[in-house]
């Protein structure tokens, strides 16, 4: 074992509360484990941009996140802004920071900036339109971005961070852009191209960027801290931003850019992204891929390491945190998988560990299953194309208001109604499509699913062998894994469909000869095996679900809150529903297909 964190490194933790008291308890947690920094963004789903115009589904990928005009509102922006909003986030901040200053620490904020401003504010001040910063394929109307060029939308930055740091003492800061409604003028890397106001086309990128650095920077002073500043404009899968990445000689000391300081070093590595969005089924342990992250952390060398724990029913990313607290840094993954056996030993009983070890080992083998063939993208459609509760059926064209009216207006879908029908087009990119592209997720699936299966078996044995306290958690685990597996047997039935519709004439008329006997069409064979796959799939999940809804599933609890990304209190109602339509629609396919003649 070796010592788990440098001295002089500084921990940033991201942890989710539902609750000042669960926050307060979390903060104690990481002063225990040494942090410095918590993050404090996590707000309230900022449902007016949504409610603007509940046509367009663009502002879904935003809503959560915490923009800083969001907590703090320049007077200029108030006739543009919910001031009611932004009240209650100030004050959900303001309390959290309290809460870390009286423990001892400091608060961190994760934005997303130059975020977009509702269109009328640019309507009465043209000078501060930036870019275009929505998809064009995922909006129905542009999306702007503040002109980060113009002095009086870097005066209403620099009022925002001086009363934010004022107020709170908040020093740490990460702000993405270029993506999810934040973007950067004459960058290469907004959706929409480069873009922005042609009167300062020509202006070197490194003024712009460092303009609007020293404009936070300076406000944060002002406010009275010496901030920490990361501004990263890249994005996953995008080309690098070299024009943005080039800026670092230029910066000054607590200013990060695409990772990179004026030293040229690279001071922050982060592990936790607070923006992502949550997957379906929660509280699944993921206990291999959170060691690996701590070793990558430890190993970073980074100033700052930024962490997320995880909240599961047992706190198991907690109870590790703890043991590396006190035992050291594992040296490689054998030393990991070895203390993670005492974690589990601590969660569940000696006689237990070894089967809670080797089933946190299967969870972990499904989901890598999935990331290694980039397939973990598959399980957004279960969420903003709502596969989980849309009835699959060869005519959805022709499907009654209430028969699609529950799930239709949460669908991620800005283009035609004929693309909305279609269920791989995923905000218009598709994750497979054809014979080939299902076959292998089909498989990988395959595989996935297995490997819950043998989890399941081992949190079986477990609950057995398990001290008392534990049998209860376990067997609630079992219950996600099962609720899982019921979601990648979803996603294979959406493929799966959408292929045999793919490769259907609806045009054409089947031929029914009184020839005796035939088999002719096989495909009406694969429509009823995949129908009913699926129907039996959302009344075992349905079943698993009912009484347990908000412990198992990314969701809401109140009808008007429900999104893109969060289901509705319906949900089980709702999958009882799309069983019952598609068993309404089962002789669709005697339209399309030639029937057995047998």
């Amino acid at each position: 074992m070796k010592q788990e964190f440098k001295s002089d490194q500084e921990l940033v933790f991201h942890i989710e509360t539902s609750s000042m008291e669960e926050f307060e308890q979390a903060a104690r947690l990481v002063k225990e484990l040494g942090g410095t920094h918590m993050m404090v963004g996590d707000l309230p789903r900022s449902h007016w941009m949504w409610d603007m115009d509940r046509t367009d589904p663009y502002s879904n990928w935003s809503m959560g996140h915490a923009q800083f005009f969001k907590v703090i509102c320049p007077p200029e922006l108030e006739p543009y802004l919910p001031q009611e909003h932004i009240r209650r986030c100030h004050e959900l901040v303001a309390e959290r920071c309290r809460i870390l200053d009286k423990i001892g620490l400091k608060g961190a904020f994760y934005s997303n900036e130059p975020f977009w401003l509702p269109e009328a504010a640019y309507r009465d001040h043209p000078n501060w339109r930036g870019a275009r910063c929505d998809h064009p394929r995922r909006s129905r109307k542009p999306y702007y971005s503040p002109n980060i060029d113009d002095p009086e939308v870097l005066s209403m930055y620099r009022y925002a961070m001086k009363q934010l740091c004022r107020e709170t003492g908040i020093d740490f800061f990460i702000v993405m852009s270029n993506d999810s409604g934040g973007g950067i003028s004459w960058s290469a890397g907004t959706y929409a191209g480069p873009n922005g106001p042609m009167s300062v086309r020509k202006r070197p990128m490194s003024d712009r960027i460092c303009g609007y650095m020293d404009a936070l920077t300076e406000g944060a002073k002002e406010g009275g801290v010496n901030p920490v500043i990361h501004l990263n404009a890249n994005i996953d899968f995008k080309d690098r931003e070299a024009a943005i990445d080039a800026v670092w000689p230029l910066l000054k000391e607590g200013q990060v850019v695409n990772d990179r300081d004026c030293h040229g070093n690279r001071p922050i590595s982060c592990f936790a992204n607070p923006f992502q969005c949550k997957p379906p089924v929660t509280g699944i342990p993921q206990m291999i891929a959170f060691c690996r992250y701590m070793q990558k952390a430890a190993d970073s060398g980074s100033r700052y390491l930024v962490l997320d724990i995880p909240k599961t029913d047992m706190n198991e990313a907690e109870c590790y945190l703890k043991l590396l607290k006190e035992k050291g840094q594992a040296e490689d993954m054998a030393e990991g998988l070895a203390l993670l056996k005492e974690c589990a030993a601590e969660l569940a009983g000696t006689e237990a560990a070894s089967r809670l070890l080797d089933a946190w080992y299967h969870i972990d083998e499904s989901f890598t299953h999935l990331r290694h063939t980039g397939l973990d993208l598959m399980m957004y459609g279960c969420q903003h194309q709502r596969w989980i509760n849309r009835p699959f059926v060869l005519y959805p064209e022709e499907l009654t208001e209430e028969e699609y009216g529950y799930y239709r207006p949460y669908q991620f879908q800005a283009l035609t109604p004929e693309r909305a029908n279609d269920l791989l087009d995923m905000q218009g990119i598709e994750g497979v499509r054809g014979f080939t592209a299902v076959f292998m997720l089909t498989q990988t699936m395959m595989q996935a699913e297995n490997s819950l299966d043998q989890a399941v078996q081992l949190l079986g044995q477990a609950v057995e062998a398990a001290a008392e306290t534990a049998k209860e958690p376990l067997k609630m685990l079992i219950r996600r894994l099962k609720v899982q597996k019921c979601f990648f047997r979803n996603i294979v039935n959406a493929a799966q469909f959408q292929e045999l519709a793919d490769r259907t004439d609806f045009t054409a008329e089947p031929q029914l000869s009184l020839r005796w006997p035939t088999r002719n069409d096989r495909r009406v064979e694969e429509f009823q095996n995949i129908s009913r796959s699926e129907i039996e799939n959302v009344l075992e999940l349905a079943d698993l679900l009912e009484g347990y809804e908000t412990e198992l599933l990314t969701m809401v609890t109140e009808e008007e809150k429900e999104d893109i990304f969060y289901y509705g209190p319906h949900i089980v109602e709702q999958l009882r529903k799309k069983a019952d339509t598609m068993w309404n629609h089962m002789l669709d396919a005697n339209r399309v297909y030639e029937t057995h003649n047998i």
